[in-house]
């Protein structure tokens, strides 16, 4: 009969190992412990506005005037209802979904060409034309309002909405068209002349190459312009004096300077408002936080 030794001080040894790194996966769940709870914080402190606004906003003046914090008696949608008939939300949202749509669109397009051709092509001054970009970021829109509005003037663009989307691409294109050219500046040469030994010319190289690899950053600047655009309220409201044509913003600001006092009417709108951005972070997300990521790789 044959008999099987243990190696006791092996055993012991390993025996060692493992509960050193049981020790060591507690030390981490305990130091991960604050960080999750910061989070938390930070999510409950995002998140609460957005609760108080939906629960406001199905509650009557009367409900909440008794308590603004607290729960519906009973749940009603008139102040939608009374929003979309007779403020003129829905005609305002319609408004700055095709005015932001078209800028948005026409400024990523702009700006990919251009970014892929200051990236990858040799442009004489690439590097001045990169750094007047950053100088005009640095430019606050406000101080542009009146220039602007006299050369719209002149040209006929005033109240309408050609001209404000002008404004839009002219204030979204620098930062654009700087931060894609930092993202396709990462994108490997080699990459790009096997696209050009297939026969792929400029644009065909941007379309089926350049974007599909960068379409995290490009998803990125896509969000925040639209985020930028559809938040913004001075030249929406200078330059469009039709009602008719007014943005959701000034007249949800309109709204809230007559209806001081009605709160769950404000709420209703100031939902509206958000809806667009939240459903297009909802479904954007995962690339906005691969272009992240890609961002603080470099």
């Amino acid at each position: 009969m044959t008999t099987i030794r243990t190696d006791k001080p092996y055993a012991t040894k390993v025996r060692s190992r493992s509960r050193t790194s049981e020790t060591s996966a507690t030390l981490n769940k305990r130091a991960r412990l604050p960080v999750f709870i910061l989070l938390l914080v930070i999510a409950a402190t995002v998140v609460y506005p957005v609760v108080f606004l939906a629960i406001a906003s199905v509650r009557t003046n009367a409900d909440y005037l008794r308590n603004p914090f607290g729960l519906p008696d009973h749940i009603t949608f008139d102040n939608f209802i009374s929003l979309w008939n007779n403020y003129g939300v829905g005609q305002a949202l319609l408004n700055s979904v095709f005015v932001v749509g078209s800028a948005l669109l026409f400024t990523i397009v702009v700006a990919a060409l251009a970014g892929y051709a200051l990236a990858k092509l040799p442009v004489p001054g690439a590097r001045y034309i990169n750094a007047t970009f950053v100088s005009v970021m640095l430019i606050p829109s406000q101080v542009l309002i009146i220039p602007v509005y006299l050369l719209l003037s002149d040209l006929g663009l005033v109240n309408g909405f050609a001209g404000l989307i002008l404004v839009y691409i002219a204030t979204g294109l620098p930062f654009t068209v700087f931060f894609l050219t930092l993202s396709f500046k990462a994108i490997p040469d080699s990459v790009l002349e096997a696209a050009k030994l297939d026969g792929a010319g400029f644009f065909r190289t941007i379309i089926a190459v350049v974007l599909p690899i960068g379409r995290a950053s490009v998803a990125t600047v896509a969000v925040l312009q639209f985020l930028a655009m559809w938040n913004e309220l001075l030249f929406a409201y200078i330059l469009l004096s039709d009602n008719s044509k007014a943005l959701i913003t000034p007249t949800l600001a309109n709204i809230g300077t007559r209806l001081v006092t009605d709160q769950p009417l404000i709420s209703a709108g100031l939902l509206i408002t958000s809806l667009p951005p939240i459903i297009l972070l909802v479904f954007a997300s995962r690339y906005v936080m691969q272009g992240m990521a890609a961002g603080i790789s470099r």
